[in-house]
């Protein structure tokens, strides 16, 4: 006696089968490794050296207190050729 699963086995088998298709390929797409997020270069400062040139800084090399010079303190600074 041959027995011979049901329309009902055969949608219940087809429905498993995509479930664990899906469920493989999106394990697979989130273990899959990714390429490293590009970081956002910050914007180089103007800054005018000792000399009197005009010079661009990144900032990850500034440190300390900022503040901004008023004309005379800037005139007094800069050394003259």
């Amino acid at each position: 006696m041959n027995i011979s699963p049901g329309p009902n086995m055969r949608d219940r088998r087809t429905v498993l089968y995509w479930l664990t298709g899906a469920f493989s390929a999106l394990l697979f797409w989130k273990l899959q490794p990714r390429a490293p997020q590009k970081q956002e270069k910050e914007a180089p400062v103007k800054m005018l050296t000792e000399d009197g040139r005009l010079v661009e800084v990144d900032m990850k090399h500034l440190q300390g207190q900022r503040r901004k010079l008023n004309t005379s303190e800037i005139q007094g600074w800069v050394k003259r050729k």
